[in-house]
């Protein structure tokens, strides 16, 4: 099993560095191939709920405000993918080739949200910068998006954070199906972590399969590993998962993704919801 081509959001802001350059540190590992995406959406859409009551003349403004901004962003995404990737020594070519890490920039117009989660449908790992409290909303729209349409798995890793994943990782173990998902799709990357730590409850506390008959699975695929038992006293399962993970030295979280009903979408679990808005590490989600 491995990682062939991975698709990275380029959004050309500073919060997206991190998740471009840690896809192509990722390319080298594996030697796979990125696809990365600048999506340009139509600048009319600045305008398209605020029209009553303005002027043709303020519009046609705003218009070309926001087309100086789409224009801004592709231009540093493009800047940004050549610097990283001639940094790193990843070929830069619109034709790759099975076992060899390079590159491609793509522009295409559309909703971020919906592009991201269709391309990555024959993409085995998305890679995209965590929202931020402070950061563009629609950013956590294109996570959202890609953790639940696109059908791979989502690689969120936090602004300013670049790693190739590399050492040691965690993985988040609850017997559901989510979290078996989860341990399928990272296995590439657990088959070579230094050593992966269980966090899960005792053995005998949960549905399905407990920690340690997910042990025994990973040792027959050669992955060193242990089960660190969770707390029962914890008060917000995120909190403790991601403490716990830095005590264990593990360079990122691997865990199932969780919905409950629907309102325009899915909405999120309470510890995905959390991870989605408050991992200090790169977390690897899959629905």
């Amino acid at each position: 099993m491995t990682l062939a081509k991975i698709l990275v959001a380029a959004s050309g802001t500073n919060e997206g560095q991190g998740a471009l350059e840690t896809a192509l540190l990722m390319a080298k590992r594996f030697n796979a191939h990125v696809e990365a995406i600048n999506v340009r959406r139509n600048p009319r859409d600045a305008v398209a709920f605020m029209t009553e009551g303005m002027t043709g003349a303020v519009i046609e403004e705003i218009i070309a405000t926001a087309e100086q901004d789409i224009d801004r962003r592709a231009d540093s995404a493009s800047h940004d993918l050549v610097g990283i990737a001639e940094r790193l020594g990843v070929e830069i070519t619109q034709t790759p080739a099975h076992g060899h890490a390079s590159v491609t920039f793509r522009q295409e117009e559309g909703r971020e949200d919906e592009v991201i989660a269709e391309r990555g449908r024959l993409s085995d790992l998305v890679v995209a910068s965590r929202p931020t409290a402070d950061g563009d909303a629609k950013e956590e729209v294109v996570a959202e998006s890609a953790l639940m349409e696109s059908g791979s798995g989502l690689l969120l890793v936090p602004s300013g954070h670049v790693s190739d994943l590399s050492g040691n990782a965690a993985v988040a173990w609850n017997g559901s199906a989510e979290a078996a998902r989860a341990v399928h799709r990272a296995m590439p990357l657990l088959q070579q972590a230094q050593e992966v730590a269980i966090l899960a409850p005792e053995e005998g506390s949960m549905r399905g399969p407990g920690p340690d008959s997910l042990a025994t699975y990973l040792a027959l695929h050669g992955i060193s590993c242990h089960v660190h038992n969770l707390p029962t006293n914890w008060t917000n399962i995120g909190d403790t998962l991601l403490e716990i993970t830095h005590n264990e030295k593990a360079s990122f979280l691997v865990m199932g993704a969780f919905s409950q009903g629907k309102l325009r979408q899915l909405i999120l679990g309470g510890a995905t919801r959390f991870m989605l808005n408050h991992a200090d590490l790169p977390v690897l989600f899959t629905h």
